[in-house]
């Protein structure tokens, strides 16, 4: 399900990329920030589109997708997709802003043209992911301080969306920067639900959610304190949720509107601090912030470093968490400092974690060589 609604997410952002001034939607706390795309954004998003609309029902379905007899057609349009996928161009200004964004947005490419070359191979299940993984880079570039074409109620419209669980739409919701709307469906939902087991897994995702909008992409306490008392106050919701509610309150204790994070021993202290989620939820806006300034090179591999650790914190909670690819860019940006080393070192055993299962460790050995051209870069 997390799979088919990754998909689902790239292709209404990529439906969604045209060539329209930035613009954030009421409530987020962001400054419009107007850009204009060279032309070919237009022509090569509206490929994509039309790329990801073909494949749409096949990466839905695992056992089509892995299908021998759709091998050929399917073969054809990955490689298609990933040929258009290297004809995206982004505005020079919105690159220049923060020095990351020029690393992600390569990486989508890149995820692409790695998912068409493991299906080419047969690893079909990977290549499968792959795609799914590729939709964080949409997300991430477009929603990287309120920047990114703005996304309408019209745009989101798709036959499926209404059908989906509360939890999936409230992510498409986040995804599309409508965080209002995301935040009154959770809260929403966190108010009503009733005790049932497959709702109290939902429940945990949802206040999670809840929180991730008010506090990482929203930066306010007194939404982020609703979010806990409706918690608080609905006696149906699990004993586990409870708890994580109290050391939610421990965390939000801790914020005070006239304690801004705009320094970097600032952000370090409060990490090291952490008593729940909500300190990174604060962290990562303040750090990406920080990463469009003039930081020297050990100051920007930290800020790096920290921002990798702390979506890796929240990895759980939403697609939108690349870790791997800030301890990537850490390591690539300032190789000679001791954070690319920390950096190496988190990033090898994160995707050691995601090869693991009960059959042991198997990475594939187009990893492994990706992760020893990255330790190189340390030697060079």
């Amino acid at each position: 399900m997390k799979t088919r609604r990754s998909i689902l997410i790239l292709g209404l952002v990529v439906v969604s990329c045209q060539s329209r001034p930035t613009k954030t939607d009421n409530g987020t706390g962001g400054a419009p920030q107007g850009f204009l795309p060279p032309p070919v954004w237009n022509q090569s998003m509206q490929n994509l589109k039309q790329d990801m609309l073909t494949l749409e029902p096949y990466i839905f379905d695992s056992v089509e997708f892995s299908n021998p007899a759709n091998k050929e057609f399917l073969g054809k349009q990955i490689h298609k997709l990933a040929e258009e996928s290297k004809n995206i161009k982004h505005d020079p200004i919105i690159l220049s802003k923060d020095p990351t964004v020029r690393f992600v947005a390569g990486q989508f490419a890149d995820e692409i043209q790695k998912a068409d070359e493991n299906y080419q191979a047969g690893w079909t299940g990977y290549s499968r992911s792959q795609l799914a993984k590729a939709t964080s880079f949409c997300i991430e570039c477009h929603t990287r301080i309120h920047d990114g074409p703005e996304f309408s109620s019209h745009d989101t419209v798709r036959p499926y969306l209404s059908t989906l669980p509360a939890v999936e739409q409230i992510e498409f919701m986040i995804a599309f920067r409508q965080y209002d709307a995301a935040y009154d469906l959770a809260l929403k939902n966190l108010k009503t639900i009733q005790a049932d087991e497959k709702v109290n897994t939902n429940s945990d995702r949802i206040a999670r959610l809840a929180l991730l909008v008010s506090v990482q992409y929203m930066q306010d306490i007194e939404r982020t304190n609703r979010v806990i008392k409706v918690i608080q106050q609905n006696s149906t919701l699990p004993i586990y949720l409870k708890k994580s509610n109290n050391q939610w309150k421990k965390s939000m204790a801790k914020w005070h509107s006239n304690d801004p994070l705009i320094e970097l021993p600032a952000i370090r202290n409060l990490l090291k601090s952490r008593v729940s989620e909500i300190e990174d939820m604060r962290a990562i806006p303040a750090l990406l912030k920080l990463l469009t300034e003039g930081q020297s090179r050990s100051e920007q591999s930290e800020s790096l470093y920290l921002t990798g650790q702390s979506y890796e914190n929240l990895n759980k909670i939403s697609t939108m968490a690349l870790h791997e690819n800030y301890y990537e860019s850490c390591v690539r940006k300032a190789p000679e400092t001791k954070w690319a080393q920390k950096c190496f070192d988190r990033l090898e055993a994160s995707v050691a974690l995601n090869y693991s299962g009960s059959g042991g460790t198997r990475i594939p050995k187009e990893i492994k060589s990706r992760l020893n051209n990255i330790k190189k870069v340390m030697k060079e």
